[in-house]
């Protein structure tokens, strides 16, 4: 994932292409990102986030290694009511599986939370 949106580099793979589309629908309807000041502003709110992500990735996290295996995400992805295809998926799984070791680690499932954020229609129901 090496390119950067808004560069006129064109993606290098089906998952960096929809999240440039993703980010340009969302623009197109004057949602963007916010800024810096704003996150900060919300910090005892992304701790209480943060911790429920924690809880969320204990959860899914079956066998307790401290890691989301390919099986336990499709699983996961499942019980959040997020539809992906079996290549989607893939996709997610080794974007952010940053290490290369076959396994999504909690900081790397924060990664992934965001990515189906961006990617997802429904976003909003995502959120809760």
């Amino acid at each position: 994932m090496g390119g950067v949106v808004g560069k006129s580099e064109s993606p290098e793979t089906k998952l960096e292409a929809k999240m440039v589309e993703a980010m340009q629908h969302r623009a197109s309807k004057g949602t963007t990102i916010k800024s810096f000041n704003s996150i900060i502003l919300k910090f005892p709110k992304i701790d209480h986030t943060l911790r429920k992500c924690k809880a969320i990735f204990e959860q899914f996290d079956e066998d307790s290694n401290g890691a989301i295996d390919h099986e336990e995400l499709k699983k996961c992805l499942h019980k959040l009511q997020v539809c992906f295809t079996e290549e989607e998926i893939e996709d997610l799984f080794k974007a952010c599986d940053m290490n290369e070791d076959m396994g999504i680690k909690f900081n790397e499932f924060v990664v992934l939370l965001c990515l189906v954020y961006l990617l997802k229609d429904n976003a909003t129901e995502f959120e809760a």
